[in-house]
């Protein structure tokens, strides 16, 4: 899980410094073009802004299950290599005359592809049923919200809230896409086609290849959704 932890936490931190300085450049732009426009802050406007927040963020973070989940599926489908990076077995120490077992910091001991390295062989399961469970757990609370929000919006709607959303969002994934395309294209090339001897010095291309399945559905709906706002002007 280590290798995912740190991409997506790369991911994660960039996609939140992104979307704080989006958010406060729009709204600085939102202000200043609409001076004669009253906005009153009541308890209305504070659950819409919690609607969106939190439909935001758990949407953001049920995707990190779902990578989690594909990238522990392709690891059945395209070999363990493809997926975690493996570690080679300890050379055998002797202690008083005794040799001791190989030990392993991380895993145990098995052969995969023909070669002896540092694998859990429960690694796989696990992460598909987390990966799973995270996801699913997310996207309900996500579903929740934009039921509230639907809701909420029968009274009252802030339609310069979701262009903010939609913006934040827009932004948002777009630079995860950018980010991780070239890097799963880089990886993956080079997995087929200059690919080390020992496994063990494999850059797995998985976790970026799920990353962009599933980001650019995402960043599509997203810049359909901008696209479609009332202030795009389309020259026919």
């Amino acid at each position: 899980m280590g290798e995912i932890t740190g991409v997506l936490f790369f991911v994660l931190s960039a996609l939140g410094g992104l979307l704080f300085v989006g958010g406060i450049i729009y709204l600085i732009v939102y202000f200043t073009k609409d001076k004669e426009k009253k906005t009153s802050f009541n308890m209305n406007t504070l659950l819409h802004i919690y609607f969106y927040v939190v439909s935001l963020v758990s949407l953001a973070i049920s995707m990190i299950g779902l990578v989690i989940f594909i990238n522990a599926l392709m690891s059945y489908k395209f070999g363990v290599p493809f997926s975690y990076n493996l570690q080679e077995v300890n050379s055998p120490i002797e202690i008083e005359g005794q040799t001791t077992e190989p030990l392993c910091f991380e895993g145990y001991p098995m052969e995969i592809e023909g070669q002896k390295v540092c694998f859990n062989n429960e690694k796989q399961k696990a992460e598909i049923v987390n990966g799973l469970s995270f996801f699913v757990s997310m996207i309900i609370i996500f579903a929740l919200h934009k039921i509230g929000l639907h809701l909420v919006e029968k009274k009252e709607k802030f339609v310069w809230l979701k262009k903010i959303y939609n913006f934040l969002s827009l932004i948002g994934y777009s630079v995860v896409g950018i980010i991780s395309i070239p890097m799963a294209t880089y990886l993956l090339v080079n997995y087929i086609y200059f690919r080390p001897d020992s496994i063990v010095q494999i850059n797995p291309p998985s976790i970026p290849v799920a990353i962009s399945i599933v980001t650019i559905p995402v960043w599509i709906t997203f810049l359909i959704k901008t696209l479609r706002s009332k202030e795009v002007i389309i020259n026919k």
